[in-house]
C-alpha cells in the first residue's frame, strides 16, 4: 500500500502491506468513485504534515500515573543465580517497607529495610501486584532451582482476574525487560551485572538497589471530535480490538526499525537501558494464530465515550505480522448521517429516513425516498429509447443485485425489454414495496457491489495504533503496536467519509555473611510514556 509522508491515510487504509491496494478515489468531474471491494475503501484528504495525521512522542513525553494506577499492594522479589540459565534461589513475598516501595506510587520509592537472601543470588526479578495468573503458576512460590524460563513464561489472561484493573492494582515488573541488576555506567550500558550482597544489614541500608519497574499494560485514550463538513455526527463510542490474551511477567526490550535508523534514534524517555522502546510479547513471532487475540465481530451495544481511556495487555509483533488481525487498533463506531442528499431533479434535500437508514451508491448519498426518484428516472430514460436494452441504469441496477443478495434475499424486481408510463409506474411501486421487507431483514448493514447498505446510519471504522510509525519505510518493525506501561492518545478530529456499514473482520491478511547475603532495594514505578496521533476519517 501505499505510504504518504504525511501520515493521513483515514481509517484502515494505514494498515500493512498485506492488505487490499483498492482506494477509494473520487472523480471531482462527475462524483463517480472506484468500487469499494477493498478492507479499506476510503477517500484520501491530502493536507500538508500540520494539519494531516500526525504521530509521535507527546510533549510533555510523559505523564505520571494517577494514584491507583500506580499503587504497590505486594512485592514478590524472586532471586536467581548468573550464567546463560539463571535458576531460582530464593522467592521472597516483601513487605513494602523491605521493599522500599512507595504504596502511594508517586513516583518513587524509598530505601528499603534489609533483608537476607542466599549468597547466590546475583540477579532478581521483582513483581509487584502479582497477577492471579502468575500467583497461580507458583501457589506456594517457585522452589529453587527453577529456570528463569519457567519463571517468565507466557501468560494467559483469566476471566476476572486484576491485570487490566485497579482490584489488585496493576501487575508491574523490571523496566529493563530481563533480570537486575544493570550497568548504571556508559559504555556497555544496561548490561548484566552481579547483585552487590552485603555482610550487614547497615552496609546493605546505606547502600539500597534501585529497580525501576513497568506496569505490563498500555493505556489508549480516544478523543472524539464530532466535526464534518458533509455529515452529522452522533452517537460516537470506540472499543479496542485484536487485543492480546497472553502477556510475559517481564519482557524483553527491542528497537524499532526507526531506533535503529541513523535517522531516527531513540526517543522513548524511559529506556534508560539503551535497549529500545519495543518488545517482544507471547505473539511477536510469525506464525501467528487467532486463538491468541480477543476479537470483536458484532456490535456489542456497549462502547466507549469520547475522552475515556481502555487498559490492554501489551501487543507487538515482527514485520510480518504487520496486519490488522494482530495489531491491536480502535474500533470506531459513530452515526454519519448526509446533511444532504442529491434528488433526481438536482436540488438537494436534507430530509433523513425515518428508520436513519440510507445507501452509499458510487459515491453519492440516497435514502430511500430519493433513490426511488432516481430509479423512476432512470427507467423513464431508458424506456424512452428506441433500443432500452442499450441503455445503463446503474442505480436501479445496483439496488436490485442488493435486493437479491444472500443475507437479504428480499426478490430482485425483473425488468422488461419494453415499458410504457404505467408499466413504469408498475415497476417503481414494485421498487417500493421492497422496503419494508428490507428493513425487516436488514439488521446490520451491508455491502453489496457498488451499494452500501447503513443501518440506523452506523458506521464503523479502524484506527491503527502507531507506536513508532516513519515516513521513511512502510511496515517496518515497531511501528504499529502497543507497548507497555505506555500511554496512546488518539485524536479523531474530523470524519470526511462514511465508514464500513458493519463491524470489519480483523484481516489476516491486509504485515555477607555465612551463606546469606543483605540486600536493600528500591522501587520506582516509571511514568506512562506517551504517545499521540491524530487522525481525520
Amino acid at each position: 500500500m501505499r505510504k504518504r509522508n504525511y501520515f493521513l491515510l483515514a481509517l484502515a487504509s494505514m494498515a500493512f502491506a498485506a492488505c487490499s491496494n483498492d482506494d477509494f478515489v473520487a472523480d471531482v468531474d462527475n462524483g463517480i468513485i472506484t468500487e469499494p471491494t477493498g478492507d479499506a475503501w476510503v477517500a484520501l484528504n491530502v493536507r500538508p504534515p500540520s494539519l494531516a495525521s500526525t504521530r509521535g512522542l507527546h510533549v510533555p513525553d510523559h505523564e505520571n500515573g494517577t494514584p491507583a494506577e500506580t499503587e504497590i499492594k505486594s512485592v514478590r522479589a524472586i532471586f536467581f543465580t548468573s550464567g546463560a540459565s539463571p535458576t531460582v534461589t530464593a522467592d521472597i513475598e516483601l513487605t513494602l517497607s523491605q521493599a522500599g516501595a512507595n504504596a502511594s506510587g508517586q513516583p518513587t520509592g524509598n530505601a528499603g529495610e534489609a533483608f537476607k537472601v542466599p549468597a547466590a543470588s546475583k540477579r532478581v526479578l521483582i513483581v509487584a501486584n502479582a497477577s492471579k495468573e502468575f500467583k497461580d503458576k507458583a501457589p506456594s512460590g517457585w522452589s529453587g532451582g527453577t529456570p528463569y524460563a519457567t519463571v517468565n513464561d507466557a501468560l494467559v489472561l483469566s476471566t476476572g482476574n486484576g491485570v487490566l484493573s485497579f482490584t489488585d492494582g496493576f501487575m508491574m515488573s523490571n523496566a529493563k525487560g530481563g533480570l537486575e541488576p544493570s550497568k548504571t555506567e556508559e559504555p556497555g550500558l544496561g548490561d548484566p551485572v552481579d547483585l552487590t550482597l552485603y555482610k550487614n544489614a547497615t552496609g546493605a541500608v546505606a547502600n539500597p538497589l534501585v529497580i525501576n519497574i513497568d506496569r505490563v499494560v498500555a493505556k489508549v485514550r480516544v478523543f472524539i471530535t464530532k466535526a464534518s463538513d458533509v455529515a452529522s455526527i452522533e452517537n460516537e463510542g470506540w472499543l479496542l480490538n485484536a487485543t492480546n490474551t497472553k502477556f510475559y511477567p517481564t519482557s524483553e526490550r527491542i528497537s524499532t526499525w526507526f531506533e535503529l535508523n541513523p535517522a531516527g534514534g531513540f526517543r522513548a524517555p524511559f529506556d534508560q537501558y539503551k535497549k529500545g522502546s519495543y518488545r517482544k510479547d507471547p505473539n511477536y513471532d510469525a506464525p501467528h494464530s487467532g486463538v491468541d487475540y480477543t476479537y470483536i465481530t458484532t456490535d456489542p451495544g456497549t462502547w466507549n465515550v469520547s475522552n475515556t481511556s481502555e487498559y490492554c495487555l501489551e501487543n507487538t509483533q515482527d514485520k510480518a505480522g504487520n496486519v490488522h488481525a494482530y495489531t491491536t487498533h480502535v474500533l470506531l463506531r459513530a452515526k454519519f448521517i448526509p446533511k444532504k442528499y442529491k434528488k433526481a431533479d438536482m436540488t438537494d434535500t436534507d430530509v433523513q429516513d425515518a428508520t436513519g437508514d440510507w445507501m452509499l451508491i458510487d459515491g453519492g448519498y440516497y435514502t430511500f425516498a430519493t433513490l426511488t426518484e432516481w430509479i423512476e428516472a432512470e427507467l423513464k430514460y431508458k424506456y424512452s429509447k428506441a433500443v432500452p436494452t442499450s441503455i445503463t441504469t446503474p442505480l436501479t441496477t445496483a439496488y436490485n443485485k442488493y435486493l437479491g443478495a444472500d443475507g437479504v434475499n428480499v426478490g430482485e424486481v425483473t425488468l422488461p425489454d419494453a415499458a410504457d408510463d404505467t408499466e413504469i409506474g408498475d415497476l417503481v411501486n414494485k421498487f417500493t414495496g421492497k422496503r419494508a421487507s428490507v428493513i425487516g431483514v436488514e439488521d446490520r448493514g451491508k455491502t453489496v457491489g457498488s451499494l452500501t447498505y447503513y443501518k440506523n446510519a452506523f458506521n464503523y471504522y479502524k484506527i491503527m495504533i502507531k507506536h513508532d510509525d516513519t515516513d521513511l519505510a512502510v511496515n517496518e518493525l515497531g511501528e504499529f503496536g502497543v507497548v507497555r506501561n505506555s500511554v496512546y492518545d488518539i485524536n479523531v478530529n474530523k470524519f470526511n467519509n462514511p465508514g464500513y456499514p458493519d463491524v470489519p473482520k480483523p484481516d489476516p491478511g491486509e504485515e555477607d555473611e555465612d551463606e546469606d547475603g543483605w540486600l536493600s532495594i528500591k522501587i520506582n514505578v516509571n511514568p506512562w510514556t506517551w504517545y499521540t496521533q491524530t487522525e481525520e476519517l
